[in-house]
Formats: C-alpha cells, sequence, structure tokens
C-alpha cells in the first residue's frame, strides 16, 4: 500500500502523455493519491511511468493533480476528475457496482506481517496475542475488517519507516505493511512470503461514461502489451510484484487500495 500517504501541498502535474497534438488529443483529469514510490508528488512514480509508456501514442491527453491518500478520493468522488489511481472496489462500494471502470492492473500489493530483522516473524494473525503493533494511517479499510475482534493494540503512524524506527526501539512488537511499497526496508525487516494477509490490484479508476470507457479499454490494452514485454519488471525494477495476466483482467471487480 502506502510507505507515506500524509498531507502534502497539492501540486499541478500535467502529464502531456500522449505522442498526439494536444488539439487533437481527449483530456483526461486523473487525482492521484499520495502512495509512497509508487505514486509522487514529483511525477517520477512507477505508476506513473508506466502511465507515461502506456498512453504514448494514443489519441488522449492525461493532466494530474497530486493531493493526501483520502483528499484524491474526495476530489474523484465530488466529480471534480476523471479518474483516480486505485480505490476501485471502494468506489464500486461506494457508488455502486456500475459507477466506475477500472483498466488492467498497474500492479500488484500485499500485506504482511514483519519484525526486526533476525526476530522470528508470525505467519498470521492467529499466531499474535496481545501483541502491540504498528500499522499506516490509511490502511485502516484493509485491516480493521482482519484485526477486528482480535487481542491487538494498534499504533496508527504517518509512514513505514516510522513503524520502523518505532518497531527498533521496542515501541510495539511487529508491524504490517504492503509490498511494494515497504520494498526499501526489507533489509531492515523479516516476514514470510508465502503468508501474506492479503493480497490484491491497483488499477486505474473511472466514473463510467462512454469516452472513459474508451478511455480505458484502449489503456488496458497497452498496459497488457507492456506487462507481457517486460516493461512493468522494468520500471519497478525491485518492488516488482508479478502477477499472471489472466489473474485479473481489466474491470474486474478486485480490491483496490481502499481507505474510508
Amino acid at each position: 500500500m502506502k510507505a507515506s500517504r500524509y498531507p502534502l501541498l497539492s501540486l499541478v502535474l500535467i502529464l502531456m502523455f500522449s505522442a498526439v497534438p494536444a488539439e487533437g488529443a481527449q483530456a483526461v483529469r486523473i487525482a492521484t493519491p499520495d502512495i509512497s514510490n509508487l505514486l509522487t508528488e514529483s511525477g517520477d512514480g512507477i505508476y506513473q511511468r508506466l502511465m507515461n509508456r502506456a498512453v504514448a501514442g494514443l489519441p488522449w491527453q492525461a493532466t494530474e493533480q497530486f493531493y493526501p491518500y483520502k483528499r484524491a478520493l474526495m476530489v474523484f468522488q465530488q466529480g471534480d476528475a476523471d479518474c483516480i489511481y486505485s480505490f476501485t472496489d471502494v468506489l464500486r462500494n461506494k457508488l455502486g457496482q456500475d459507477a466506475v471502470v477500472a483498466s488492467y492492473p498497474l500492479g500488484k500489493f500485499a500485506f504482511y506481517i514483519f519484525t526486526a530483522k533476525g526476530a522470528p516473524a508470525p505467519a498470521g494473525l492467529d499466531e499474535l496475542r496481545g501483541q502491540e503493533v504498528g500499522a499506516v494511517i490509511g490502511h485502516e479499510t484493509y485491516l480493521d475488517p482482519i484485526l477486528s475482534g482480535r487481542d491487538l493494540k494498534v499504533f496508527w503512524s504517518k509512514s513505514d519507516a516510522m513503524n520502523l524506527a518505532m518497531l527498533k526501539h521496542g515501541r510495539f512488537d511487529i508491524m504490517i505493511a504492503a509490498l511494494p511499497d515497504v520494498a526499501p526496508l526489507l533489509d531492515q525487516l523479516s516476514y514470510q512470503p508465502a503468508h501474506p494477509l492479503l493480497e490484491s490490484f491497483d488499477r486505474l479508476t473511472c466514473h463510467n461514461t462512454r469516452r472513459n470507457r474508451a478511455f480505458v479499454k484502449a489503456l488496458s490494452a497497452s498496459l497488457k502489451r507492456l506487462k507481457s514485454e517486460g516493461v512493468y519488471q522494468d520500471i519497478a525494477g525491485p518492488l516488482y510484484l508479478d502477477f499472471k495476466t489472466d489473474q485479473a483482467p481489466e474491470g474486474v471487480n478486485k480490491a483496490g487500495r481502499t481507505p474510508d
């Protein structure tokens, strides 16, 4: 999910993704939430670079505006953006299954239990009793349902880096975080890769209009091609999480990143 989704000053990023002249391009407004390494204020996040490649040559001009994580969702719901990165499932739940359309995945994410490097990492929540847990603000929607009713005390902070520091100082026993967001910190953490708490996909999610359906269809075809050509892995590098191309077709109601 995110290593840092805390309020930042909004920055308008005018990204000329399309190779066609602006005069003939159709505009698409994209609300961009803060997801560390994947979506950045400077516009060089992994998903943003994938979009750059995917939309090149298509008759679309994408304008991104960067927001704090939950603010981006509000902007989209108010109709001030045509599309938003992620949030597929929460928007279908809030607005209706047919209210939005979603692209082929931009990437996969998975939540795990982490301990300080060298300490035994639990395989699942059933192994935890009375522990204090660190997690990132904004992950409540994913974690609340699976943590509900368990004997755990959760500390919510602004970033995975902050949680790691508190973990090292004994403030709590474990932290729950998502890959690929926390990948830059893995050399300081232990976890069990075969035992994710949950897995899902990030997509571009758009209001269900005729124009947006055409955009999502063209975008998805381009993304699928880039995935098959290895471009996803080239761009993401060590943050890449593989998935099968038939595992998550575009438009399927998979859980997106879904803050309340």
